[in-house]
């Protein structure tokens, strides 16, 4: 129970660090290997930055909304869903986006072909458990 409460809290300070802040968005954390921080440029060119598209699927307006949802102990799928959006497109949108940091790190060498494997398979179920599970963090 201890190591799935682990994987748990690891899946949520994912979620948080993706929807927050986009350049720490690689902080890609499993059960067997704790990843390095990417080295992504900045968002100068005028493409649309990850947290902006997932604030759209969620419906929300900021960052800070979805920070302060998220830290009231509501879900990713919560907030989704109380604006009328798709959970389950935010959680398409988190594990292509994490997937594209994998790649990158196997590109970049600092995931070996085995991690990189393993936390592929993993990482669909690990980002819909956690954009459903409500974590308390203030309360």
């Amino acid at each position: 129970m201890k190591f799935k409460l682990k994987k748990v809290v690891i899946l949520g300070t994912m979620a948080l660090v993706i929807t927050i802040n986009p350049s720490m968005s690689g902080y890609l954390t499993s059960l067997a290997y704790a990843a390095h921080p990417s080295k992504q440029s900045s968002t100068s060119n005028h493409a649309e930055r990850p947290e902006d598209e997932l604030n759209g699927l969620l419906g929300a307006a900021s960052d800070k909304e979805v920070y302060d949802a998220l830290l009231e102990g509501v879900s990713l799928a919560d907030i989704a869903e109380s604006r009328g959006q798709d959970a389950d497109r935010v959680i398409r949108l988190q594990v292509a986006q994490l997937q594209e940091q994998l790649q990158k790190r196997l590109n970049e060498g600092s995931l070996t072909q085995e991690a990189y494997e393993l936390q592929l398979q993993e990482l669909p179920a690990l980002v819909a458990q956690s954009a459903r599970t409500r974590y308390t963090i203030l309360g």
